[in-house]
């Protein structure tokens, strides 16, 4: 996927405009374990599903932001390495389903897998819940 263009670009700096719900730290997939066959960059808008939920019927629209260790962005541009944990802050897009799901599921240790399409591209854990309790936020800071 192309972050760098139009509306995509646009819908990602909207995104990340706001302050993420949780903190969960992500393994990507290689080939071999299902994953991709290309290279993924931070802005990747996978869909989410519970691990606990055995047949992923019901998928989120929960956005990665990989972080470094000092917890800044990392590039839209260079490849993300696979197996090995990366950090991540974690955006529900849609506000709704904020308080209609993921505030009753969403807790430290709660295991997840990220999709493209029916296939499993990677697969994550939360580590801590940020500002999915309250009212949205603006900006970050």
């Amino acid at each position: 996927m192309s972050v760098g263009s139009g509306r995509e670009r646009a819908d990602l700096d909207r995104l990340y405009a706001v302050a993420d719900d949780f903190e969960a730290r992500i393994r990507i997939l290689s080939a071999e374990e299902g994953g991709r066959s290309t290279p993924v960059c931070n802005g990747i808008r996978w869909d989410f599903s519970y691990a606990a939920d055995k047949d992923a019927r019901e998928l989120f629209m929960i956005w990665p932001d990989f972080v470094s260790a000092s917890g800044d962005s990392l590039s839209q541009y260079e490849p993300l390495p696979l197996l090995t944990y990366l950090s991540a802050r974690m955006t529900v897009v849609a506000d709704e389903m904020r308080a209609l799901v993921h505030r009753a599921r969403i807790a430290p240790g709660v295991e997840f897998f990220c999709h493209e399409g029916g296939r499993k591209v990677a697969e994550g854990c939360v580590v801590r819940v940020t500002g999915l309790h309250h009212a949205r936020e603006a900006l970050r800071q």
